[in-house]
């Protein structure tokens, strides 16, 4: 089971950090979300106080299979699942591997659904990762685990912006702590998986959130996301890059208070409909019991 920090009182939203973070990056949007809803913000495999378990790299459905062991433990239903990066990933694979049950709704933040530019997909990490860049990647996580995990906090905030300095050591210092094998473990899952075809059917209210000035991924993927995946909207935050509930964490936290709030709507409505048609149609409750 992955460890996780509870906090506030109302609907349940659950915070998924990406690869390299931990919990504590989300501290703005635990805080800000918390006035009127319980956070519960997890630490992945080999991430924060969540330990590996016999050193083993972790896959996305380890992780996957502990976030359900939260969400089962705490008794939580009618959850809204917000993912991070690889987090969103995590949060893909919860929604495939165990249905949309117990799910109002999801919060996809700065990811794509596959993160090599091959077959010209436009939409790759970096703009650009091919196959024998990520091997090259893999490989130099592998010798420098606390330098990629580094690099990748500080290249995750907007282009040509000046991050604050002392949150940008703090973010680092949590990031370098993350155990080797969970970042090779983990970042090689991902690259292995292909959600193109996947992320239309997950079946739940979907909110996309990237940042304008993303280096990580191109911006333009979120348009992308927005058309395959049904029923889906879109929220660009033009100041940011892929740490974008940091950087504009007041936005982001309206934008996904907004979409909770119409979620609550549509089941609300969803179920006034089901029970006018009931009570119109009594017939089709006795066909199907067989009363």
């Amino acid at each position: 089971m992955l460890t996780y920090e509870r906090r506030g009182s109302g609907p349940v939203v659950v915070l998924v950090p990406g690869l390299g973070a931990t919990r504590d990056f989300f501290a703005p949007v635990a805080a800000g979300l918390g006035r009127d809803h319980t956070v519960v913000a997890v630490d992945l495999p080999g991430h924060g106080a969540t330990a590996l378990r016999d050193g083993a790299e972790p896959t996305l459905r380890d992780a996957a299979a502990g976030l359900r062991a939260v969400v089962e433990k705490l008794g939580l239903s009618d959850i809204a699942l917000v993912g991070w990066s690889l987090g969103a990933t995590v949060a893909w694979t919860y929604l495939e591997e165990y249905g949309p049950q117990g799910v109002r709704g999801l919060v996809s933040c700065e990811q794509t659904p596959w993160l090599l530019a091959d077959g010209g997909w436009e939409y790759a990490a970096f703009g650009s990762l091919d196959a024998a860049a990520a091997k090259d990647l893999l490989e130099q996580v592998r010798q420098d685990p606390g330098g990629f995990a580094e690099n990748l906090v500080r290249g995750s905030f907007a282009t040509g912006s000046e991050p604050d300095p002392e949150l940008a050591d703090d973010l680092v210092r949590k990031a370098r702590r993350t155990a080797p094998a969970a970042l090779t473990g983990l970042l090689a899952d991902v690259l292995r998986q292909d959600w193109r075809e996947r992320v239309g059917a997950l079946g739940v209210p979907t909110l996309l959130v990237h940042g304008a000035r993303s280096g990580v991924y191109p911006p333009e993927v979120g348009t992308w996301l927005a058309k395959t995946v049904p029923g889906s909207r879109l929220e660009l935050l033009e100041h940011s890059g892929h740490l974008c509930f940091l950087e504009e964490p007041d936005r982001f936290c309206a934008a996904v208070r907004g979409f909770l709030a119409s979620t609550r709507n549509d089941t609300a409505s969803a179920r006034h409909d089901t029970a006018s048609a009931r009570q119109s149609t009594p017939s089709s409750r006795h066909d199907t019991n067989g009363r």
